[in-house]
């Protein structure tokens, strides 16, 4: 059995998927692993190639052997909370990180589209179905990709509504901005008590308070669907 040369995360992650203990961390690998190590390695490549500015942190690895395809998930360095992933069935690549380099450049055009019918709230949208696609823009995950399935949360100061019909009439109109756009989302209005979280910080920090159950007292939310959100 040869000993094939590793770096310490493909080691540790064929070591998580067959936890075969020390021979493993040794380099030394059946004919099937080596399978694996190299489905890992072109896993990575791929990932390198498609979004070749991003960092990019393989937490798991499952190889062909084992699930029928093959499926890593990895995070970005800095943003470790935020899992994705990446697989590999019937000769394509599939992943979900493909709206993260144009996320604000997409929710801005969303909040322009919402303040031209005089909704003004900051915006954050996440794109959960894995696509083969390669995006180029935000524009693009608009105008090319409007019935792709994705959640959008809207962030507005508390006292934008005072009761139930003003809320109503609310919902109505974001609906409308997203039907005649055809955009296809299922998403949650936050109103905001904290003024100042309200207006600082990125929106997926904004996010991550709202969503938080510690905050709930200084939260109200309503939830929508514009469409039947599909793949």
């Amino acid at each position: 059995m040869a000993v094939i040369q590793m770096t310490d995360e493909e080691k540790a992650l064929l070591d998580l998927a067959y936890t075969d203990g020390a021979r493993i961390l040794e380099g030394k690998l059946f004919d099937y692993q080596e399978r694996a190590l190299a489905e890992l390695r072109s896993c990575r490549e791929f990932l390198k190639k498609r979004y070749p500015k991003e960092n990019f942190k393989v937490i798991s690895f499952q190889p062909s052997s084992r699930k029928g395809c093959v499926e890593l998930q990895f995070v970005q360095p800095e943003k470790e909370t935020v899992e994705y992933i990446l697989k590999y069935e019937d000769g394509q690549y599939l992943d979900n990180f493909y709206d993260i380099p144009f996320e604000r450049e997409y929710d801005e055009i969303v909040e322009g589209l919402l303040e031209k019918a005089g909704v003004h709230a900051r915006v954050y949208t996440y794109f959960p179905f894995l696509i083969s696609d390669e995006i180029h823009s935000g524009r693009e995950l608009m105008d090319r990709r409007p019935h792709l399935g994705r959640h959008t949360a809207l962030f507005f100061p508390a006292d934008f509504i005072s009761n139930d019909e003003d809320a109503e009439k609310l919902l109505e109109r974001i609906r409308a901005v997203f039907r005649e756009n055809g955009i296809y989302t299922s998403g949650i209005l936050f109103f905001v008590k904290d003024a100042e979280q309200l207006k600082s910080g990125s929106v997926l920090e904004l996010d991550a308070y709202c969503r938080n159950r510690k905050n709930a007292a200084l939260i109200r939310s309503i939830t929508f669907r514009s469409f039947q959100v599909d793949k």
